[in-house]
């Protein structure tokens, strides 16, 4: 390990021990607001023995029966999250990407009417997830059980991807281990029954991981680092920048001839990936629009007087205001607010990094938003699996990070540097920073139990 790599495994755990000490810190201010009763405790176990149960089970390959009782715990515990869904209503993006869906199973095309904008918006999601989840939709319908489904096997990809990457760094055990984690993860079972996108950018963002770590030669190679980059960008436009990232930390390894050859041949296929989405806002805008419109609003709910990270009502005074010039002008507010109040600027910057990432309350808050009314007791039962499994892998990751391979380390500082770099200066919530999550695990699960592990394995 090279002194740059240590000053950088240095800084990732410090990262993370400070995202843990916040995160304990937040504790009582959790525990007034939500409370803790019998059921936080009996959840807790059992969360904490289904875990334990696969962790121990998957040191060896599972035989076809293992591997079927696995499942069936697996189904068994995501139909109990999505009982919590049935019949209610998810507010913000999941109802968003239904309705898009829906809107273009119709025949409107990707066009929705915000209401609190006050205009229909042709490009305010990226098109990549509603296009899915329509095609989804027209064969299998919208219900709870259908988009569980959907989701269970995006999250089940994504898994496969994480063993495979944990193979490829050095540990097949490890990627088994954590491949079981992720699939019981809280913040990934909240998620699951609801049309929410992370799954897919973690699925996409694991498979730039995949050929980062051993790159292909030619166009091949170019292929593989576009096409999923490509479809990133179509996914969750904030994030493409890992496109790069990964290729940046990994740099020592590869060689820069060869990270500057794949990422320019990459781009070309990204950027034909993205041409029928360009063609279209062309022809709707007569304008470029590369991503989405949302940049601007989005900067906007990240930066103002009232702003906390997560989403809130822009400005009534600008309703009605046609999409192409309604995110210049809610850009220019935000701007002004970051000129006239820097300190302010800075304290709030921080304050979005750390609470969203130290803190593991956002499927309870959303189940709590959704009608009907939640119950209490539940929400009581909920919020302490997924605050406490955040912060075991906060700390497990910084303490087991001195043990992984060089490359994983680099690939969760790539992450984090992602977060900063590109992530916390707009709207940035927990959401926002899920697909480390994998990565954290793969670290969290490395070396136990399985024998001699080399520190790093050869990268081809």
């Amino acid at each position: 390990m090279t002194q740059a790599q240590r000053y950088a495994e240095w800084s990732v755990q410090a990262v993370l021990g400070g995202l843990l000490l916040y995160g304990l810190a937040a504790l009582p201010d959790l525990h007034a607001r939500w409370g803790v009763s019998i059921g936080s405790i009996v959840a807790i176990l059992g969360w904490i023995a289904l875990a334990a149960f696969g962790f121990a089970l998957l040191r060896d390959m599972p035989r076809r029966r293992s591997f079927a009782l696995l499942a069936l715990a697996l189904m068994a515990v995501r139909v109990v999250f999505a009982l919590l869904a049935v019949g209610r209503t998810s507010t913000g993006d999941p109802n968003a990407y239904l309705n898009l869906a829906k809107g273009l199973l119709a025949g409107h095309g990707l066009v929705m009417y915000e209401p609190f904008f006050g205009s229909a918006w042709r490009a305010l999601f990226p098109p990549l997830y509603p296009l899915l989840l329509a095609g989804w939709g027209a064969l299998f319908g919208f219900s709870t059980p259908s988009v569980l489904v959907l989701g269970t096997l995006t999250d089940a990809a994504t898994a496969w991807l994480i063993v495979l990457l944990g193979t490829r760094l050095g540990s097949a055990v490890a990627g088994r281990r954590a491949a079981w984690l992720y699939l019981l993860w809280p913040s990934v079972l909240f998620s699951a029954p609801l049309a929410q996108k992370e799954s897919l950018c973690a699925l996409l963002i694991l498979a730039l991981a995949l050929t980062w770590v051993q790159p292909r030669a030619g166009w091949r190679g170019a292929v593989a680092l576009g096409v999923p980059a490509g479809l990133l960008a179509l996914t969750q436009p904030g994030e493409a920048p890992l496109a790069a990232l990964f290729g940046l930390v990994l740099v020592g390894r590869i060689g820069l001839w060869r990270v500057l050859a794949t990422g320019l041949r990459g781009a070309i296929i990204a950027g034909i990936v993205l041409l029928p989405w360009w063609i279209r806002n062309a022809m709707l805008f007569h304008a470029f629009v590369p991503l989405t419109t949302a940049s601007g609003a989005s900067l906007w709910i990240g930066n103002n007087p009232d702003a906390t990270g997560n989403w809130e009502p822009p400005p009534i005074a600008l309703k009605g205001i046609p999409e192409m010039a309604y995110g210049p002008r809610i850009q220019a507010l935000a701007v002004e607010w970051i000129r006239t109040h820097p300190t302010g600027f800075v304290r709030l910057t921080a304050t979005k990094f750390v609470r969203a990432c130290g803190v593991a309350e956002f499927g309870v808050t959303r189940l709590v938003a959704m009608g009907p009314p939640f119950p209490r007791l539940l929400a009581a039962a909920l919020w302490p699996i997924a605050q406490l499994s955040h912060l075991a892998l906060l700390g497990g990751a910084a303490a087991r990070l001195g043990r992984v391979p060089v490359t994983l380390m680099l690939l969760i500082a790539a992450c984090g540097l992602q977060l900063l770099l590109f992530g916390v200066w707009f709207e940035f919530g927990e959401r926002h920073r899920e697909f480390v999550t994998a990565f954290l695990l793969l670290a969290l699960c490395w070396g136990y139990n399985e024998g001699a592990v080399e520190k790093d394995a050869p990268t081809p």
